[in-house]
């Protein structure tokens, strides 16, 4: 090696170790969360440095890991339900971004997450007193904050679906979508919105026709939820109500099995809207497609996975054996539970790499639980802001 090239890195070497911790995290605040997630992995102290509490709340954050419904039983001997997380970090030494997974809400004895997104968790929960008085809570765990959100306008509609919405790089502001249906069919008759700018709910008229939303996680990207529907077509809606769209999805993207509806999941990576499913006759494999043009609704094919070489079995089938749960936010990956052996999993798409993070202290019987992924976000609620 030319001699000057060895005495110019070692000079930058130099120079790197004169810079204070507090000016690393202020060059490293300006990064993207792949650089960050880089620089972490050089050393204990660089990992060390990332991690500590009061440096985090300055840095982008990615995904930390899951939360979920956990069983048990109070005093009473009632089955109640908590939330609890499991971390898809493997270092030991990794402090959670929450100082307790259960949230620990005063006033509830039942607490049951249902829905996660930008670092907030939407959460039913039953009161102590009265017993038969429920709240919808959005909680942010990191900054241990919550709001209990008012009753939402009663027409005696059922409702379907509720999923809550919060991007901080477009909006300090959440809002909680929560979807009417009729009896008969299911068919979506309505839509009322909370938002944290008003406080209050409004009430939007259906402006999709007739579908039905398959009950699975949506998908808040740019400003709008996704949803799959049971038509095999994804659903849009902006936090207004205002402008509603269906995108539509190649025939080959649509298998709808007669106990589970269709056979399909929506996630997003490194800002793109990503769909996977099973084929009808070929149900080993799980196919991975890209919407790489929103506006002109352009799917592109991306990834053929063989479950085989997932689990090391046959004839496995989603929704049945298996669920997918989550696409990483800035990586290829996605992440599986799997049933027979209760165990979360992840794979790279790009690597063809299986991992398995850990075994599932909740074991899963008939249905799956809702694993919902979670992003830390540190500075508290726009309610109470």
């Amino acid at each position: 090696m030319d001699p000057s090239v060895s005495k110019k890195r070692a000079g930058a070497a130099t120079a790197a170790a004169d810079l204070t911790d507090d000016l690393i995290i202020e060059i490293l605040s300006r990064l993207p969360v792949k650089s960050i997630c880089r620089f972490k992995c050089v050393s204990r102290h660089r990992r060390g440095l990332i991690s500590h509490p009061e440096h985090r709340m300055k840095l982008p954050q990615t995904l930390s890991g899951f939360f979920y419904p956990r069983y048990l039983r109070n005093h009473e001997d009632e089955i109640t339900t908590i939330p609890d997380f499991v971390s898809i970090s493997r270092a030991e030494e990794e402090e959670l971004p929450f100082p307790d997974p259960s949230l620990s809400l005063p006033g509830y004895w039942y607490i049951r997450p249902v829905d996660c997104s930008g670092g907030l968790l939407l959460c039913s929960c039953w009161k102590v007193n009265p017993r038969d008085e429920h709240n919808y809570v959005v909680c942010n765990p990191a900054a241990d904050k919550w709001v209990v959100l008012p009753e939402a306008p009663d027409d005696h509609s059922l409702v379907s679906t509720i999923r809550i919405c919060f991007n901080s790089a477009i909006s300090s502001h959440f809002h909680v979508f929560q979807f009417l249906e009729e009896d008969q069919y299911g068919y979506i008759t309505g839509l009322n919105i909370y938002s944290s700018v008003t406080g209050a709910w409004s009430h939007k008229e259906n402006g999709w026709g007739e579908v039905v939303p398959v009950d699975s996680r949506g998908v808040f990207m740019n400003g709008i939820l996704h949803l799959i529907s049971h038509e095999s077509t994804v659903l849009t809606v902006d936090t207004e109500g205002k402008t509603w769209r269906t995108i539509p999805v190649l025939e080959c993207m649509g298998f709808e099995n007669f106990c589970k509806g269709v056979v399909a999941f929506l996630g997003q990576s490194q800002g793109r809207l990503c769909y996977m499913n099973t084929r009808k006759h070929i149900t080993s494999k799980i196919s991975v497609w890209m919407l790489e043009d929103y506006s002109a609704d352009l799917w592109v094919f991306k990834y053929n996975i063989s479950t085989s070489q997932i689990f090391g079995e046959v004839d496995l089938m989603m929704e049945r054996d298996y669920a997918l749960i989550a696409m990483h936010p800035e990586a290829n990956v996605i992440f599986f539970v799997w049933k027979c052996e209760d165990v979360l999993m992840s794979y790279d798409m790009d690597r063809g790499k299986v991992s398995v993070i850990c075994s599932l202290t909740e074991p899963m019987y008939d249905a799956f639980l809702p694993y919902l992924p979670y992003v830390p976000f540190f500075h508290g609620l726009a309610d109470q802001d």
